[in-house]
C-alpha cells in the first residue's frame, strides 16, 4: 500500500470519527467533542480522573504530549459544592468516564482562561487557536493511586531510557563525536586529562560550566565558576563529575532519568529533557563550607 492511501486511508478514518462525534455541554456553556465514548461511568467525589493528552496549536506546534513526555494528567474530583464556581475545564472532567476520548479548540486566550484557568502569558500568540485531545485511562479511589503511580513510573522509564539512548547514539553519529559511555548511560568526551585529584560522589566541587539541551542545543543555564556539594545535584553530576581530575574538562550528555526526570524543572527544563554538560573541575574538597561558599 502506498503512504498516498494510507495518508487518504487516516484522513477518511479521521473525518468519520468527527461525524460520529457528539457534542456536550457544562452546566457553565463549555462546550467540547467527544470522539469516543467510555463505559459510562461518571467519578464519584474523592475519586481521581486520569488522563493523556496532547495539546498543540494551530501551527501545529505541539505543547504537550503526556504520551511522549512526562506523566498522564490527575483530576481530584471535588464534591457538588464547588461546581457552580468551576471553570468549563474542571466541569467538563466530572462529564467524563473511563476511556472516554473528547476534544476542544479554543482561541488563545479563551483556552488559558477557560481550561487552564490563567490569562494568556504575553509571549503567546494570541491569534492562534489551541487543541486539547483528551483520553481518560482511569478512575481511581485515592489511595489506590500510589500503587499506580509506581506502576507506571516503572514502566515508562524503562522506555524513556531506551529512547534517550537512541536520542543520544544518533546525536552523538551526526555530528561525529565519538564519546564514551559509562554503565549508567551516561555519554562522555574528556577534553583534558592533567592527573590531577578527583573527588568522590559525595565531595564539595568548583566548577565552570554551560547547560543545553540535546534537541536544539539552546543554553538554559551557564556558570564561570560555582562550588557545591555533590549530593546536592542531579544524577547525573553526582556520577559524571568524580571521573575528572583537578584541571579537567569534558563534555557529559546525561540522559533525562539521571537530570530532571518526567517532571522537569518548571519555568527552565522540559518533561524528560537529555541536557548536555561542558564541564571544567577547577578544585575539589571535602565538604562545603555554608560561610566562604567553598571547599574544605
Amino acid at each position: 500500500m502506498t503512504k498516498l492511501a494510507n495518508v487518504l486511508i487516516g484522513l477518511l478514518l479521521l473525518c468519520v470519527a468527527c461525524k460520529n462525534s457528539e457534542e456536550k455541554v457544562t452546566p457553565n456553556g463549555f462546550k467540547f467533542q467527544v470522539i469516543k465514548a467510555g463505559d459510562g461511568v461518571k467519578p464519584k467525589p474523592g475519586q481521581l480522573l486520569i488522563f493523556e493528552y496532547i495539546m498543540k496549536d494551530s501551527k501545529d506546534s505541539v505543547w504537550q504530549d503526556t504520551y511522549e513526555n512526562g506523566f498522564p494528567g490527575v483530576f481530584p474530583i471535588q464534591d457538588s459544592s464547588t461546581i457552580a464556581t468551576e471553570i468549563g475545564a474542571l466541569q467538563m472532567f466530572r462529564m467524563l468516564s473511563k476511556a472516554d476520548s473528547v476534544t476542544l479548540t479554543r482561541p488563545a486566550k479563551e483556552f488559558f482562561k477557560d481550561v487552564l484557568g490563567g490569562p494568556m502569558p504575553p509571549q503567546v500568540d494570541s491569534s492562534r487557536n489551541i487543541t486539547i485531545n483528551i483520553k481518560v485511562v482511569d478512575i481511581l479511589d485515592q489511595q489506590k493511586f500510589p500503587a499506580f503511580q509506581a506502576e507506571l513510573y516503572a514502566k515508562r522509564k524503562g522506555f524513556q531510557k531506551a529512547k534517550d539512548a537512541k536520542q543520544i547514539e544518533k546525536y552523538l553519529a551526526d555530528k561525529k563525536i565519538t564519546a564514551q559511555q559509562d554503565t549508567s548511560g551516561i555519554r562522555y568526551v574528556i577534553h583534558t586529562n592533567n592527573g590531577g585529584q578527583k573527588p568522590t560522589p559525595t565531595s564539595c566541587v568548583e566548577v565552570s560550566y554551560e547547560g543545553k539541551f540535546l534537541k536544539d542545543e539552546k543554553t538554559f543555564d551557564k556558570n564561570p565558576k560555582m562550588t557545591f556539594s555533590l549530593n546536592q545535584v542531579i544524577p547525573g553530576w553526582k556520577q559524571s563529575i568524580p571521573m575528572l581530575g583537578v584541571g579537567d574538562s569534558a563534555t557529559f550528555y546525561i540522559p533525562s532519568h539521571l537530570a530532571y526526570g518526567p517532571q522537569g524543572y518548571p519555568g527552565a527544563i522540559p518533561p524528560n529533557a537529555i541536557l548536555i554538560f561542558d564541564v571544567k573541575l577547577f578544585g575539589t574538597g571535602e565538604t562545603f563550607d555554608p560561610e566562604t561558599k567553598t571547599c574544605k
